[in-house]
């Protein structure tokens, strides 16, 4: 009897951890890598990233005044800083939608994130695909009609993991500003703004551990720019903290949609024109 028991035992715990193997097995070969980057957003420009299915995403950007501006101004804090609130709500696993409202130009934007391809860890797809579109509204008080204000935004992201430290971003994309100016300097001279802009955000995600990560962004536009503007540089840090993802970093942009970004950049990172800012993100699950 004693020993009838125990090949019953025996044959049940051989056979679920057989099942379980065989589970796991069955499972992992194209599985997705882990999140390339931590947030939506790398710091300025979108990211591969995206929300599961559900998921609710609310965004706090901030970007204050030239740390140039010295100690007179609190190194920038003191300066005219830009913000932008939103909100992204991912509609199945690989579609989020959103919008948010940033303060310089009164902007309301609308925005979809599209995941078309995902990286596995077999290797079976070596990268992450990703579309993204933007369409802004300039609320500031004018005689302007609705089409003199809107701009646009168009990305397509192509992300990989090369390693559990390392994931790099490569994102073609382009801006359309319908109502572009020209202005006269100062000094006489004459600058005029391009409607459309062509450009490639580059991007890397560095790992130091499972609470941090550091953050290299470069956005250059390719082609013809606006006069007097200078290609887009941020670096930062990630936090993580659960629910929440901090970002806090130093850039030469103070616009916070991509078409802006892109197109409107006066600064200079490493002319020593660079301000801290710093992003919130707070993950709602429902």
């Amino acid at each position: 009897m004693r020993f009838s028991l125990l090949a019953i035992v025996a044959v049940a715990l051989t056979w679920t951890d057989a099942t379980a193997q065989m589970s796991r097995q069955r499972a992992e070969p194209n599985r997705p890598v882990a999140e390339l980057f931590w947030a939506p957003t790398v710091i300025g420009t979108a990211s591969v990233t995206n929300l599961s299915a559900g998921d609710l995403n609310y965004t706090i950007k901030h970007a204050f005044g030239l740390v140039s501006s010295g100690v007179e101004n609190l190194y920038g804090l003191d300066g005219a800083a830009n913000i932008r609130f939103g909100i992204d709500y991912g509609v199945t696993d690989w579609l989020s939608l959103g919008f948010g409202r940033s303060r310089f130009d009164k902007v309301y934007d609308f925005r979809a994130k599209a995941n078309i391809l995902r990286q596995t860890v077999s290797g079976s797809s070596p990268v992450e695909v990703a579309v993204m579109g933007d369409a802004g509204i300039t609320t500031v008080k004018s005689g302007f009609e609705l089409p003199d204000r809107m701009s646009y935004a168009g990305m397509v992201m192509f992300g990989r993991r090369f390693s559990d430290k390392l994931a790099v971003q490569v994102s073609p994309m382009v801006s359309h500003i319908n109502t572009v100016f020209i202005e006269r300097a100062s000094d006489g001279t004459v600058l005029r703004e391009e409607n459309t802009h062509f450009g490639v955000a580059l991007a890397a995600n560095l790992k130091l551990n499972e609470l941090f990560a550091v953050l290299l962004e470069y956005v250059p536009v390719v082609g013809d720019r606006s006069d007097g503007t200078v290609d887009a540089f941020s670096v930062g840090l990630d936090i993580e903290t659960g629910g929440h993802v901090f970002q806090l970093f130093f850039t030469s942009s103070d616009w916070l949609i991509e078409q802006h970004m892109l197109a409107r950049n006066n600064d200079d990172f490493f002319a020593g024109d660079f301000r801290w800012g710093f992003n919130v993100n707070r993950v709602f699950a429902f």
